[in-house]
């Protein structure tokens, strides 16, 4: 029979639960673990990845919901090596086990494991600065301005490749299934189908010259379909189909330069010097939404189905809710039939001008020296690092269990060097 069949035969517990109509059983068992454990618990099987998401969207409403907004995250602080006063942290890569930073112009890259909080690895990196990072499930895939994508064994740190298909600087490496992308300032972007088996492979299955424009770049969505590249005189941020090359919309609003870019669906996230985020309906090229309130330049953002967060000047993070119209973009369901019965679909709305929000819940512990320069949010953590080599995990699952509203991190920290 095999172990495969005996795994079979076992009876699992919380899906037997949930045949008799115990779902509230399942809940309570489930609401008990720490979130390290919660996201242990998704990759056991699709059964299980489905209850843990039942569990995290019922109580999205409730109790997590609460805790992203009110409540009080336990912390996590992760020092990475600082070789000079200034060090920052200009790539960051997150999966359920590990957290890799890429240290900038001192170009190594740490992995740290978490759960325990505990450096796993040292990479050699890139000499001349990280300027992306990509974790796969044998392999770390880096890459930065010695114009190479660098091949790493997340088993012991190793390298197993340089890959050389680019001639400038390499400042972005995605990993999607079984393909990397990669994107270069030589405005080319390149698919290669790779194993990720114990034995190395790699092939160039596809290569895009892109338009002189594509060297201003600043986001390559994870499959490789669409660019973001913006114009440095005017501040506008082009939306591009890479294969096809050309130009699907055009978003004017940012009056100073953007430093961000992020998409989740349909929705667009930027974030830049004029202090503001702004939320985009790519497809109709509308700005649906003005945040904020950061008190200086806005560095990094990143959005989840339910709520997006920004890094900025003077170690200051902040998180906004999305409203109902942007998770549904986000969930590219907005073009959705009116019934099942119909065939009319709904009309793409449109905006004539952005709703602005300034209730976005700040937090602080990066000193106010330093910027928040990358971002990582899922749905129970935050992930914040800044310019001096530090990675924070913030962990909101574990403040459901609050019943009092935070108190801590509503503060600027001055820096540690001044004290």
């Amino acid at each position: 029979m095999g172990p495969l069949a005996d795994w079979d035969a076992r009876m699992d517990i919380l899906i037997e639960l949930c045949s008799y109509g115990m779902e509230d059983v399942v809940d309570q068992i489930l609401g008990n673990l720490s979130s390290p454990d919660l996201r242990m618990v998704r990759l056991v099987c699709s059964g299980w990845m489905h209850l843990v998401e039942r569990i995290t969207s019922h109580r999205e409403i409730g109790r997590l919901g609460w805790g992203w907004s009110k409540g009080e995250p336990s912390l996590g602080v992760m020092q990475c090596h600082r070789e000079r006063s200034v060090c920052t942290v200009t790539a960051m890569s997150v999966d359920e086990h590990s957290i890799a930073a890429g240290l900038g112009s001192y170009g190594k890259i740490e992995v740290w494991n978490r759960r325990s909080l505990q450096k796993e690895l040292l990479l050699e990196g890139h000499k001349e600065g990280v300027y992306s990072i990509a974790l796969g499930k044998t392999f770390i895939f880096s890459a930065g301005q010695d114009s190479v994508v660098r091949v790493w064994s997340r088993k012991n740190g190793d390298e197993i490749a340089v890959l050389t298909h680019h001639t400038y600087i390499v400042w972005s490496v995605k990993l999607w299934l079984d393909r990397l992308v990669t994107a270069s300032y030589d405005c080319t972007v390149c698919y290669l189908k790779v194993g990720e088996g114990s034995e190395w492979s790699c092939e160039i299955e596809h290569s895009v010259q892109g338009p002189w424009e594509w060297a201003d770049a600043l986001f390559l969505e994870e499959n490789g379909e669409k660019l973001v590249v913006q114009d440095e005189n005017i501040f506008e941020l082009s939306v591009w189909d890479v294969k096809s090359k050309t130009v699907l919309s055009r978003l004017q609003g940012h009056t100073d330069e953007v430093h961000s870019v992020s998409i989740r669906g349909y929705l667009i996230v930027s974030g830049g010097a004029d202090k503001t985020v702004r939320l985009w309906d790519w497809r109709t090229a509308d700005c649906l939404s003005v945040l904020e309130g950061h008190e200086g330049k806005v560095w990094s953002v990143t959005v989840d189905r339910f709520r997006i967060a920004s890094g900025g000047r003077h170690g200051e993070v902040r998180l906004w809710n999305l409203q109902d119209y942007e998770r549904q973009l986000v969930n590219m369901d907005s073009e959705s039939y009116e019934d099942e019965n119909s065939n009319i679909r709904k009309e793409i709305r449109r905006f004539n001008e952005p709703a602005k929000y300034t209730d976005g819940r700040v937090l602080f512990y990066h000193p106010r020296s330093t910027n928040v320069a990358s971002i990582h949010i899922d749905r129970l953590n935050l992930v914040t690092a800044d310019g001096l080599a530090t990675v924070l995990q913030w962990d909101f699952w574990t403040s459901q269990l609050k019943t009092c509203p935070c108190t801590k991190y509503k503060t600027s920290v001055p820096d540690p060097l001044f004290l």
